[in-house]
Formats: structure tokens, sequence, C-alpha cells
């Protein structure tokens, strides 16, 4: 006979009764986690929002968001509490639709939210707080150069009467021969009057001193552009050396080289108009430029003609260097009157062609019979004494010699007439006269 089940016989099995517990404490759990009443809506503030712009908009045309794009929205999921608790700004997704951007201008944009986890977007607002767009303005991204002033108001000088400020020197990859490019929106860019480079420093300085200056683009009304970018330089900072300079009065020393006898003793054959220049410079360059300026009126004889014994000779500017006067124009004068010139053919053989500071053992005879074009200078008198028989050739060797055939220069000499001298040109001392040099 079967033993009948009862109510009170299973509830005494400890076996099932633990199977059922488990059971049951199962379905409790899933009903606590996956119930309605443990999903929940949270509101996500801060959103970053992405804005891309389309190819043809930032490649073709050239554009850039100027205004927007640092846009955010605000997020409504839905989901577990244990998830959406969670989430963060940086989980969420939030991009803008800029197919519609086809010139500058500014534009309303629809947003797209994409969830990146197991819950659901139930909201999306934008920058105005209503809908789920955001506005962005977009300008022709333009590049231009401009010159750069220093500007240093608060620098000044240990002593102004002596000292004076050289011009400030910009040392930085940003600025090429003294000027800067900048990028940014085209309607910033054209507005931009000028470029300055700023110590706002508060020094007094005796001595060449570096200092660092911000670069600022500066509008009509003084005031600052903020918006644009100097290549090469993206903080702004520059260094600029302001240098001094000191005063240095030079009384010029004109010299000539090659005088004809005649000349030699002659008083003020050379005079300068006016007879001393003034100039400011930066202590390590002025002895160079003082030594240059004396360099320009040193003359030869071999470089002058009729037309060039009245020289005019300007002084120039330069790196370092501040002439009192500017370009001050200087009058060199060769004292001489009454010059006029000639041009005349010679034979050259042995009789008037001699060879100086030859090395032994070596020979130089001319391989030519005639020199043409000998332009001699002097006094009209003097020259139409002059016969072809009067000029000689003098070939200085300077003690080297090879061997062969080669054209060398030649000085000429008026055989008893020291009044007169030969123009070679501009820069020559000789006259190209084809020679051979054998040894032996």
């Amino acid at each position: 006979m079967k033993k009948r089940i009862s109510l009170s016989r299973l509830m005494h099995n400890d076996k099932l009764m633990m199977v059922v517990s488990l059971i049951l404490a199962i379905l409790v759990w899933a009903l606590v986690v996956y119930g309605p009443s443990n999903h929940q809506e949270q509101v996500i503030t801060g959103v970053p929002v992405s804005v891309t712009l389309n190819d043809y908009a930032r490649q073709t045309l050239n554009l850039r968001i100027t205004e927007g794009n640092n846009a955010t929205a605000t997020v409504t999921v839905y989901g577990l509490r244990s998830v959406v608790g969670r989430l963060s700004a940086a989980d969420i997704t939030v991009t803008a639709d800029t197919g519609n951007v086809i010139k500058e201008g500014t534009y309303t944009l629809q947003l797209k939210a994409v969830a990146n986890g197991d819950y659901t977007i139930r909201g999306l607002v934008g920058d105005d707080g209503n809908n789920d767009t955001i506005t962005i303005t977009c300008d022709v991204w333009k590049n231009a150069a401009f010159p750069v002033e220093v500007v240093m108001n608060d620098v000044a000088l240990s002593n102004d009467k002596t000292q004076q400020f050289g011009t400030p020197l910009i040392d930085s990859p940003a600025v090429k021969e003294g000027q800067v490019t900048l990028s940014g929106a085209k309607s910033d860019i054209n507005r931009i009057e000028k470029v300055v480079a700023k110590i706002t420093d508060k020094a007094i300085i005796s001595e060449a001193t570096v200092f660092s200056a911000q670069l600022e683009a500066q509008d009509a009304n003084g005031n600052i552009i903020p918006n644009v970018q100097f290549e090469g330089a993206e903080d702004g900072k520059v260094s600029v050396t302001v240098p001094v300079m000191v005063y240095r009065k030079v009384t010029l020393m004109p010299q000539i080289a090659n005088t004809p006898v005649a000349y030699q003793k002659q008083a003020g054959l050379l005079s300068v108009n006016p007879g001393h220049v003034e100039i400011w410079g930066v202590p390590s360059e002025i002895d160079d430029y003082v030594n240059a300026v004396q360099d320009m009126f040193k003359l030869n004889f071999d470089q002058l003609s009729p037309g060039n014994l009245i020289q005019n000779i300007a002084l120039q500017e330069r790196e370092g260097i501040r002439p009192v006067n500017g370009n001050e124009t200087i009058q060199l004068r060769v004292g001489l009157t009454g010059i006029t010139s000639k041009t005349m053919t010679a034979d050259i053989g042995p009789g008037n062609f001699t060879v100086t500071n030859c090395p032994a053992g070596y020979t130089v005879a001319p391989k030519q019979t005639k020199v043409t074009d000998i332009y001699i200078c002097g006094t009209e008198r003097v020259l139409n004494q002059i016969k072809p028989e009067d000029i000689v050739f003098v070939l200085d060797m300077k003690n080297t010699a090879t061997v062969g055939q080669q054209t060398a220069k030649v000085r000429v000499g008026i055989r008893n007439h020291d009044g007169v001298w030969i123009y070679y040109g501009e820069s020559a001392h000789g006259i190209d006269v084809l020679v051979s040099v054998t040894q032996g």
C-alpha cells in the first residue's frame, strides 16, 4: 500500500526545502534587480558635443569653427539604477550634423546622442536649453604676415644725453625678416592694424639687455584681437634684445694711392665736405663701422678718370649703427683741374717691357706685339706731348712663376711725364698682356 504524501511530510523534507528556498531566493533577487522599481532616469549635464566640419567645408572652403566648438549638451538616460548611476559626461557620445555648412556664417546644428551601454537615451537638449540643437559660427581661415613693432614704454636709459636706444632685435622662430605670420578667422585678420611685441618690464639700462615680450595683434583703436595665432610662437612670447648706442664723432681722413710724382706734394690734393660725421652705434659695432667709413674715402689713381674726380659718397645706416644725419652724402674731391684723357696703342717688346721680382731661373717675355686701349689721364698740354715710344710696361711677378703661356696684369708707365696716370677701370690695377714664362 502506497504512502500518502502530506504537506507535513514535505515540510519536514530538508533537502526539498533547501531547493525550494534557493529557487525562491533567486526569484526574489530577480524581482529586486530587474523589477520596474530598480529602473530610473538620470540627467547628465556637460556632455561635450563633437563638432567636425565636413571635408568640403574644411578642406575646399578652408572653413573653421570660430564660435560654438566647445558646446555641451544635457542628456537624459534611462536604465538600471546600477548602470545609469555610474554614468558621467565622458561616457556618452553626442555629435552635431554639419552637413549643411557650405560657407562662412552662423548655423543651427541638429544633435544626436548615442548610448554606449545598456541604457537608452530619453532626452537631449543643446545650448539653448530647449531644443536638441547647438549654434556655431564658421569663418574662412586666413594667414597673413605683418611687421612687428617693439613697444617698451617702461624701459629707460641711464643717461639719455650720451646714449640712445638701438633698433630692438626680436629673437624668435616666429619672426622672420621682421615679420610674423598670423592665422585666424578672416574677420579677425582683416581687422588687424598692427602687431606689436610688448615689453612690460620696468627697467633702466646702460647696455644691451634681453627682455621677454608678448606679441599682440591690435585693431585701429589699439584694442587686442584675441582669437588669432602666431605661427612659431603659440603662446605669443618672444625674446627681444634692446641695444644701447653710444655717440661718436668721426673726423674723415681721405687717402689716395699711386699718386703721380707731379702731385705727390700738392697741398689739398684731397678734400671732403663735411670733414666729419656723427654717428650713434652699439659698442660692439661702432669701431668696425668707423673703419668701414674711412675705407670709403680711400682712392687710387688706378681708378680715377676725368669723370670721377669729384665723388659723392652716401653713408648708409646698418644694423647697430645710426648716422645722426641719416643717409648723409659727403663730397670727396680730388683737387686737379683741366684733366682730360686720351687712348693710345703702343708696341711691346724687350725695349719697353720690364719684369720685377721674378724668381731665379725663370724668363718672362711678351707673346703679343701691341697693347691697345691704353687710357691715359692728364692735362691736354701734357697728353699732346706723349708719343707711343714713351710708353713702358712693368710686370711684377711677386716672386712666383708658373711655366707656360698666360695672361698677366701689366702696369703702364709714361717716360718723362710725371703728371699723367693710367686709368685701369673700376677695380683693376693693370692691363691684360699675354706673356710666356720659361725656366732654365
